[in-house]
């Protein structure tokens, strides 16, 4: 993969104001992520933002967006509750992060970072906030960490209207039987695909392949590796589009991790590699050995041990467990292999190239959280000097002597919920933030629903 791709779509915040007084921009979408990887904010006039964002400290919305739930209801988080009155925060465009949105010619998207409203302080809980303080710790430590998202999705030809009035049942797939990495299916899905691979370079986004995937109607699209906060924007920014472009051509599109049971599940493997502070030197490979530099096998050490306890932040939803199958390409055999797909985390690559490939994500994630767990993890491999794991070969999934992912996301919640390392790194508001989120997911789910199988099971049957 290579950071190194030209790229359009970018620009400036001088090139931003210029297309603003030439009427060529007449509306600048002011968002950031909320935590579950989702774009909220306002879409303001020219005016509006020359006035909220170049000449004012930004623009006001309330601290809500990150204490719902998918459904927006409020779980009354300390960030944000009737108590406080649901008060205000700053929504800041980061002026490096200015995208063009090629759908929408008059339209630039400006990624933002979360203020607190009556302070310069960045709210420590919102999850661009949360990944720049674990990307400082790296930095501290004299390393610099790049990532890449390989996200997987399924694409229907009912419209999202028809769609939501099935409950998601019946959908007419993209496509009719497995085609994975079939060239006729890849040509068959062009015309849509080719939109996402190459015209997301003009979003800022660039993509380095796609391909059709095993499931009816899935893909997948590799993004271009580069810096942390960069490639969860891209990951974001790339879902958010997938999503709005599959709306304009009349099909529906699904990043759930286990869309159906008899289904296979969506994917987003991470790629990680380490780098020097200034993101020049490569760290990772060790000529010598042809593997693993001790300083990168303490960083895969650290994400085996600790993958457990920050597992939820991998594996967000309660529909994430349903993708941990066996011998499923998921990544439930918390192991290190060389080019093994058996083993959860896999080494690929060689020299400047080397990397590890964690395989437990799936499609559903929120990268933001996904890369400060294994900053986390990896970091504490680092500091603890752990030794380098071994290399297994063979079948992961048969050994008994390998754990695996949790099968449910009570178990990862409560690991989560006794993790000493998680309360340190993250520091004790958004630990806490974060473990009450998903307490009140995992609780919504064991509480507040009957489901199909549970109808069908047990309707006439006791």
């Amino acid at each position: 993969m290579s950071d190194n791709a030209p790229m359009t779509g970018r620009i400036s915040m001088d090139e931003l104001l210029a297309l603003l007084d030439e009427g060529a921009v007449d509306t600048v979408m002011c968002a950031a992520p909320d935590p579950y990887g989702r774009l909220v904010g306002k879409r303001l006039t020219a005016h509006a933002f020359r006035t909220l964002c170049v000449d004012g400290e930004g623009v006001n919305a309330s601290t809500f967006v990150f204490a719902v739930d998918l459904d927006m209801n409020p779980i009354e988080l300390p960030v944000s509750n009737v108590e406080n009155g649901y008060l205000d925060f700053r929504l800041v465009p980061d002026m490096g992060a200015l995208r063009r949105v090629p759908w929408e010619p008059t339209t630039v998207v400006a990624l933002c970072d979360a203020y607190q409203s009556e302070s310069g302080e960045l709210l420590s809980i919102a999850p661009r906030s949360i990944l720049r303080t674990q990307i400082q710790r790296a930095s501290d430590q004299g390393l610099h960490v790049k990532f890449a998202s390989e996200l997987e999705f399924f694409l229907s030809r009912t419209s999202p209207d028809e769609a939501w009035k099935r409950g998601y049942r019946d959908l007419e797939m993209l496509s009719n039987y497995r085609s994975d990495y079939q060239m006729i299916q890849a040509g068959r899905d062009e015309w849509f695909i080719a939109q996402v691979r190459n015209g997301l370079n003009d979003f800022g986004v660039p993509i380095e392949s796609s391909k059709p995937e095993w499931g009816l109607g899935q893909q997948e699209v590799t993004l271009d590796y580069t810096t942390a906060l960069e490639m969860a924007d891209r990951h974001v920014l790339f879902k958010h589009a997938v999503k709005e472009l599959a709306a304009r051509a009349g099909m529906t599109t699904t990043f759930m991790a286990k869309p159906r049971i008899e289904e296979v599940g969506s994917s987003c493997h991470l790629h990680m590699s380490l780098w020097s502070v200034d993101g020049d030197q490569p760290l990772c490979w060790d000529a010598s050995t042809g593997g693993m530099s001790p300083l990168f096998g303490s960083f895969v050490s650290g994400l085996v041990e600790h993958v457990l306890e920050l597992g939820v932040l991998l594996a967000p939803t309660v529909n994430s467990y349903k993708r941990f199958l066996p011998e499923q390409f998921a990544g439930t055999a918390i192991a290190v292999g060389h080019d093994n797909r058996s083993c959860a985390l896999r080494l690929v690559g060689h020299g400047p190239s080397y990397r590890v490939e964690n395989r437990i994500p799936g499609a559903d994630v929120n990268p933001y959280y996904a890369y400060s767990a294994m900053l986390i993890a990896g970091l504490s491999g680092i500091s603890r000097g752990l030794p380098a794991q071994t290399v297994r070969s063979g079948n992961a999934w048969r050994d008994p002597s390998v754990t695996s992912m949790w099968s449910a996301m009570h178990q990862a919640v409560a690991a989560f919920g006794r993790s000493a390392l998680a309360e340190e790194a993250f520091g004790p508001d958004v630990y806490e933030h974060l473990l009450l989120t998903v307490q009140k997911e995992v609780r919504a789910f064991e509480s507040g629903c009957v489901t199909d199988w549970e109808t069908l099971r047990y309707y006439e049957r006791v």
